[in-house]
């Protein structure tokens, strides 16, 4: 078994030197640790600092971390390492690497500013968002004048087959959401119509409602988030998988080829739900 770590110091002027051996590994973490904060005040005091490493007898990423707070924290230069083992060396320099960035100054600012700041960031990110859709809208609309004067460009049968993911078939959902929320308004009207003897208005009420505001607004709803999230799943995975890359590597633009079918099923399939919901 590894023996317990100990790490030993002997002042030389004004250099500090320590010697760390036995095992510097996470089993003895508590002993390691205890040491480290015990020498780190003389390392405060010291204008330089040496570290023995050559008794170390095993070495796992948690003693490497103590050892390079060791070297941190001196009171002048980093200390030096002396006589490392050539098999840790390499744990030991990705370890050096770590926590590098220095602590985020303190926002000492008022309560006020700072939700200033904090709305501006936002208005900007959205300005940025803004700006990305109306590039999206700027291609979708070059690429359909592009189609329109090459028709045979077009994708037609990518287009059937969106249109039918799109239109046919959600049909069955959207009939049964919109037959529910309908029949809940029903319900509900009904409670309070029948107070003042207004129980017939209730058709009235579902058929202005339905046609006016929740035929559109629902099935609105459902295909952005049936269609629209199914759309930026691919979409993404193809991104994710370099596929558009290869597109425009082969001299395609993916805005034709992946982007104009689908929108033109979406406009085409969304009125028609839209009537039967």
């Amino acid at each position: 078994m590894a023996s317990q770590p100990l790490l030993t110091s002997a002042l030389d002027g004004d250099r500090l030197l320590l010697t760390a051996s036995g095992s510097w590994t996470a089993t003895h973490a508590e002993a390691a640790d205890r040491l480290v904060e015990g020498v780190a005040a003389l390392a405060t005091k010291a204008k330089s600092v040496a570290i023995e490493t050559g008794r170390i007898e095993a070495l796992d990423t948690f003693g490497a971390w103590l050892l390079e707070r060791l070297r941190r924290a001196g009171g002048g230069e980093e200390a030096e390492l002396l006589a490392l083992p050539a098999h840790y060396r390499g744990l030991v320099e990705e370890v050096q690497q770590v926590n590098r960035r220095p602590a985020a100054p303190r926002d000492t600012r008022s309560l006020l500013a700072r939700a200033a700041d904090a709305a501006a960031d936002k208005f900007s990110r959205l300005g940025e968002d803004m700006g990305s859709v109306l590039a999206l809208f700027g291609a979708v609309g070059v690429a359909l004048a592009r189609v329109a004067i090459r028709p045979r460009g077009f994708r037609l049968t990518s287009a059937v087959h969106h249109l039918d993911r799109v239109g046919w078939q959600a049909i069955g959902i959207i009939l049964l959401i919109t037959l529910l929320i309908g029949g809940i308004i029903a319900q509900q009207g009904i409670f309070h119509f029948r107070k003042f003897g207004a129980d017939d208005y209730v058709v009235d009420l579902i058929g202005i409602l339905v046609l006016r505001e929740f035929g559109v607004l629902i099935v609105s709803i459902m295909v952005a988030g049936r269609s629209g999230s199914a759309y930026t799943a691919e979409l993404g995975s193809m991104k994710m998988r370099e596929e558009i890359d290869a597109l425009r590597t082969m001299g395609l633009d993916p805005v034709e080829i992946l982007i104009l079918p689908r929108v033109i099923a979406l406009v085409i399939a969304l009125p028609i739900l839209a009537f039967i919901g």
